[in-house]
């Protein structure tokens, strides 16, 4: 597992009110390792026209073709147990097989109560600017078991 800290270079203005999007089935994006019939499966994302304060701030990860999000969970909202897919990010940067891609997840501010993310079965914790990542075909999930929205930056890109 990756962890660390970066500096918090961010404010609460630069992603609270971005233009969130969502995918109407998110289960095409993921292959979810257990049944999602009983969750309120979904995440608000924005990837476009973020602040370049995202963009400096995962320059320290020393990636190679990053694509840099912003995801939003509200209260109730999961993401259960899966392993990604990366078909966009794949496509789109003309990614091969042979390519190792790694995924890493900053959260943006302090750690609320109900707030998860694991990977595994290790609970990541932390304030503002702890990251966490994984390579590819490790599962993980995420959920907003609490009474405030989650924001985290999802970092994806080749070693």
């Amino acid at each position: 597992m990756i962890k660390g800290q970066i500096a918090v270079t961010w404010t609460e203005a630069d992603y609270k009110d971005l233009p969130w999007v969502t995918n109407e089935v998110h289960e095409e994006k993921f292959n979810a390792t257990v049944d999602t019939n009983n969750y309120n499966v979904g995440v608000y994302m924005c990837f476009e026209n973020l602040p370049t304060v995202f963009q400096d701030a995962v320059k320290e990860f020393n990636l190679k073709k990053v694509v840099v999000a912003v995801n939003k969970l509200t209260p109730g909202q999961i993401l259960p147990y899966h392993t990604d897919k990366y078909q966009t990010y794949k496509t789109r940067n003309n990614i091969t097989e042979q390519d190792e891609i790694v995924r890493i997840i900053v959260f943006l501010h302090d750690q609320k109560a109900g707030h998860q993310l694991w990977i595994k079965d290790n609970i990541c914790v932390g304030p503002a600017g702890s990251y966490f990542g994984w390579g590819k075909g490790v599962e993980h999930m995420a959920a907003n078991l609490g009474n405030d929205d989650r924001y985290i930056l999802q970092v994806t890109g080749i070693k």
